[in-house]
């Protein structure tokens, strides 16, 4: 088990580190995660995707006061291939990730606690227990499901953004089907979007209620021009002809 002590001179992040590398580290190394210690993060392949399991710290720690959080998120390569075969712009950030407490199966659903408190010197071995159980049995579950075309599609429209993506996901798993579906799903979600403002409004609302209508109109249009553009390639396609690869 960890054995931490306190020590003055080091600073919240130092402390911390120190004991991930002892107790942590050993641990998601055997399940294939290598430690980026710049980063405070810990990383590992999976096809063709790069699992993230990232530590942040609280601005406000102090040598008495140790708090911390993570992030679990997923990145690929694949997708700026596919993106550069369909001459679109490169794609800068992860396919999709949330902070712990976001995760599914993360915490009880009374449950509000958003933080890990590593003060205690008395509690550090359970708190970081804690943390490693919760990662072992969700974390590693949602990024494994992060690690496919179309669930990571699913887990864009479970909260309800990134509809044009998702489609994108949904066309390199060969999923025309969900991709359209995706996208009607957006159309639906902006469909519900109101941006109206009564006749005392202050003028800067106006205008600014007036473009989030434009804005949103533009992208249901957007959606709409897509789903065709699919359905047509769909149509163009020979009935005996197989079926692409998801990727370059």
């Amino acid at each position: 088990m960890l054995e931490v002590h306190w020590i003055n001179e080091m600073k919240p992040k130092e402390i911390l580190q120190a004991a991930f590398e002892e107790f942590i580290s050993p641990e998601l190394d055997g399940h294939g995660f290598g430690y980026v210690r710049s980063g405070f993060a810990y990383k590992r392949k999976s096809g063709d995707f790069t699992q993230e399991i990232s530590i942040t710290l609280s601005h406000y720690n102090t040598q008495n006061s140790v708090v911390f959080w993570s992030a679990f998120n997923v990145t690929s390569p694949a997708y700026n291939r596919w993106l550069k075969k369909q001459r679109r712009e490169k794609f800068d950030g992860y396919l999709g990730g949330c902070m712990d407490w976001n995760v599914p199966g993360w915490r009880q659903a009374d449950n509000h606690q958003l933080r890990f408190d590593y003060s205690d010197p008395d509690s550090r071995r359970e708190v970081l227990s804690d943390w490693l159980a919760k990662c072992t049995s969700a974390g590693f579950s949602y990024l494994q499901k992060l690690s496919t075309w179309e669930g990571a599609a699913e887990d864009l429209l479970a909260n309800e953004w990134h509809w044009n993506r998702a489609a994108d996901f949904c066309l390199i798993a060969c999923r025309s089907d969900l991709a359209i579906a995706a996208l009607e799903r957006g159309i639906q979600f902006l469909a519900t979007m109101e941006f109206s403002y009564s006749e005392k409004s202050h003028p800067t609302l106006v205008t600014k209620k007036k473009r989030q209508a434009v804005e949103r109109d533009a992208e249901v249009a957007a959606f709409k021009s897509r789903i065709e553009e699919i359905q047509r390639s769909e149509q163009q396609r020979p009935a005996d002809a197989a079926k692409p690869r998801g990727w370059p």
